[in-house]
């Protein structure tokens, strides 16, 4: 293994919201499901399985059943920028991978940690190792988070899933439409700001916190306004 190469696909990873119509070969979507089955895992529970959708009237229902909240979470949230949000946009990739978590595997945790947590925990690395071996393939995802609600009875309802099961991601798969993104004007300030990283030396501390380096809440609002995707100040 060579760690130069592992760094470039781990920066390559990007987090796409508008696909071409191009179909995925299904030996593409094989190959990313075998790399999400040897994520770890608490407990090695393994707690994922995976319903693959391309049909596109069932993708269409699955994108309305999440933007039925969205007038809401404007309303209790005006200043978020809902316009990097992917769940408008799933039924435009030409596949959708459904994460789902089975709840009776949390038994496998220690009953003093917050077994909720270590299933979501799972379920997110494994949706991480997803994200990396499409973007080896040439291919693009995104963070499609639903998490509970009335939108995740839906889905679960729409595809049959068992209510043992959480829905935790659902993730878009296909080739990056890079023009229409580029030519999308309400996706430019979170692009441009996507790429951001800390600085190495901004957040390591050998063998105990050093104070220096702490943020002000001052400073940490600064931050979420000036460089996160999801706070941008209006025009």
């Amino acid at each position: 293994m060579d760690y130069e190469n592992l760094l470039m696909l781990v920066k390559s990873r990007r987090s796409c919201r508008r696909f071409r119509p191009d179909p995925v070969p299904g030996a593409a979507v094989e190959k990313i499901l075998e790399v999400a089955r040897y994520a770890p895992s608490a407990g090695n529970s393994q707690p994922w399985e995976f319903v693959v959708v391309e049909d596109p009237e069932t993708k269409r229902k699955i994108s309305r059943s999440i933007v039925s909240l969205y007038k809401e979470a404007r309303r209790r949230d005006p200043t978020f920028n809902f316009k990097v949000a992917v769940q408008p946009h799933l039924f435009t990739a030409p596949v959708l991978i459904v994460v789902c978590g089975d709840r009776r595997l949390q038994e496998a945790y220690p009953v003093l940690m917050r077994r909720n947590v270590l299933l979501r925990q799972s379920l997110a690395v494994c949706a991480y190792a997803m994200q990396l071996a499409a973007t080896s393939l040439g291919l693009a995802t995104a963070w499609g988070t639903i998490q509970g609600g009335p939108p995740e009875t839906e889905v679960r309802r729409l595809l049959g899933i068992p209510d043992v099961y959480t829905v935790d991601h659902i993730m878009p798969l296909g080739y990056p439409d890079t023009e229409r993104e580029r030519r999308d004007r309400s996706l430019r300030p979170a692009k441009e700001r996507a790429p951001y990283r800390r600085e190495l030396e901004e957040i390591i501390h050998y063998e105990c916190y050093d104070t220096d380096k702490f943020r002000t809440d001052d400073k940490l609002e600064e931050f979420i306004w000036s460089k996160t995707v999801t706070r941008i100040p209006s025009p």
